[in-house]
């Protein structure tokens, strides 16, 4: 039996398929043997269809965009990274995934995912250690569910008081406004300085 392998990686959102070529382009395009038209990148396409559906079965209210940065974990045998076959992620399976949004000049975190059956293996926090280098201390949020605390906070998260969401960017409140209700009571945190 293969050992399980797992390895974060950014996926890959720079898709030209939509960006298709006016009729005019594709005319001059016969006289003209270079051309600008965008290459179609199927591995991305693949990816992004990969990641929508990952969303779709198991948190159907996500919504995403390709603005997104997006961070997953894919499910990879010892065999296929030995160094004897080349890795295509497009056609391994996706077993978490994270977004991080840009607000304007702030990030929010949002979309922790992992699926069921990997839950209880810290892909969270792997997930998490790996986007950091890419957060911006300070300006960046998320809005944690009430038993995801914990694992925020020991990634230098804080939680924001009730009291003190005078101090917080307009565009965050307002999205934080939107997604918390009594049904769906969630926790705006803030990413804190780590030696605080």
């Amino acid at each position: 039996m293969a050992q399980i392998m797992y390895q974060p990686t950014w996926l890959n959102t720079k898709i030209t398929a939509n960006h298709q070529p006016s009729p005019a382009t594709n005319a001059s395009a016969i006289n003209s043997p270079v051309t600008n038209i965008p290459a179609i990148n199927l591995p991305a396409i693949k990816q992004w269809s990969a990641i929508k559906l990952f969303y779709r079965q198991h948190m159907p209210y996500a919504r995403l965009a390709q603005k997104e940065s997006v961070a997953v974990i894919h499910h990879l045998s010892s065999s296929t990274i030995d160094g004897t076959d080349e890795v295509d992620i497009s056609q391994q399976k996706i077993i978490a995934a994270i977004r991080v949004k840009p607000i304007g000049q702030y990030q929010l975190i949002n979309g922790l995912l992992v699926h069921p059956d990997y839950r209880g293996q810290q892909l969270s926090t792997q997930l998490l250690k790996f986007i950091a280098p890419q957060l911006i201390t300070k300006n960046c949020f998320l809005f944690a569910h009430p038993w995801l605390i914990d694992l925020y906070q020991q990634l230098h998260f804080i939680v924001i008081d009730q009291h003190d969401l005078s101090a917080i960017p307009a565009d965050i409140i307002q999205l934080y406004r939107r997604y918390h209700s009594e049904q769906r009571p969630l926790v705006l945190m803030q990413l804190n300085e780590p030696d605080k």
